[in-house]
């Protein structure tokens, strides 16, 4: 575990088939279904489809928080797919996101910070950044994800592996009907001034028990340990929960055993869909405009990538 002294969340922004961070937020906390059911794909959530526009959606209106030293991180799990059959195959690339967007931002020198850990990827990207204010290497941080990975390759390859939702409403916590894939991008203002929120601890663990699910106990109980000793008594735990069997079993085993246990929790993917390698950040901006305090965000990543933060409202 990381704690931070010296990160502040100065401002955010997110996108997500119900609309902005806040627009996300009611419809989590009302319980309403933002997603579209395609004859073909069956449940999807569907926001942009070009994932350098939607990234530089998000992170355009954050360009006047930044300053001094900066340090950038927009990351994505998958890389631009319509790049692969092109001669641009380099814009592919999981890390090609972030110097693209900073060009666009005209933002000039910075200390990159992407990273790509699945569907952990923005909350690891968000930490990264934190890493350099809380060194002092750098003043300021432009960090998040972007996903707009709604393509028969990506779809298929999730259908083959038996998590996807297809025609079933997604639920999660409840019956195992898997997820509906979405579209979906946000990004984060970090700063080592003061702002609305205080990034007080984050969690990087892995698992690599098995190539999609976590098997190990230990992991998850480690990450809510750590969490709980930074920042105890939650007034919310947004959860990972994809609605698929293995994966739900595990969250709320761990979630159910400890003094976390009555804290309460709130489900992003059922009403937004699941945002891949965006979804740790797309919820945690959401939940920013929350009336939590003190919020724990965890993911649980393909891969065994278990990325966790606690954010205290200031």
């Amino acid at each position: 575990m990381q704690r931070y002294a010296r990160v502040w969340i100065s401002a955010w922004n997110g996108r997500s088939a119900a609309g902005d961070a806040e627009a996300t937020w009611q419809a989590v906390s009302r319980k309403q279904r933002r997603l579209i059911q395609d004859p073909t794909w069956g449940w999807i959530g569907r926001c942009c489809s070009d994932q350098t526009e939607l990234g530089l959606a998000v992170a355009q209106p954050l360009h006047a928080h930044l300053h001094g030293r900066l340090a950038i991180g927009l990351g994505t799990s998958k890389g631009s797919l319509a790049a692969l059959p092109g001669i641009r195959i380099d814009q592919a690339l999981p890390g090609a996101l972030t110097p693209r967007l900073a060009a666009e931002l005209r933002l000039g020198s910075y200390l990159p910070c992407a990273c790509a850990a699945a569907c952990s990827t923005g909350l690891a990207c968000l930490l990264a950044g934190a890493d350099l204010l809380e060194r002092d290497q750098a003043d300021s941080a432009l960090v998040g994800a972007s996903e707009a990975s709604l393509s028969p390759l990506i779809v298929a390859g999730f259908a083959n592996a038996g998590v996807l939702c297809g025609q079933t409403p997604p639920e999660a916590f409840a019956t195992a009907t898997g997820f509906a894939p979405a579209e979906g991008a946000a990004a984060v203002a970090l700063d080592r001034r003061a702002g609305p929120w205080r990034l007080v601890a984050g969690v990087r663990l892995g698992d690599a028990g098995h190539e999609t699910h976590f098997i190990d106990p230990a992991t998850l109980r480690t990450a809510l340990e750590g969490l709980w000793e930074a920042l105890p008594d939650p007034d919310l735990i947004i959860c990972h929960a994809t609605g698929t069997a293995a994966g739900d079993a595990y969250e709320l085993a761990g979630l159910s055993h400890g003094p976390w246990h009555a804290a309460p929790r709130i489900t992003c993917k059922p009403w937004i869909g699941h945002t891949l390698g965006a979804s740790g950040v797309v919820e945690l901006t959401a939940a920013l405009h929350s009336p939590a305090r003190h919020l724990w965000k965890l993911s649980l990543g393909f891969g065994g990538h278990l990325i966790a933060v606690a954010c205290q409202r200031e």
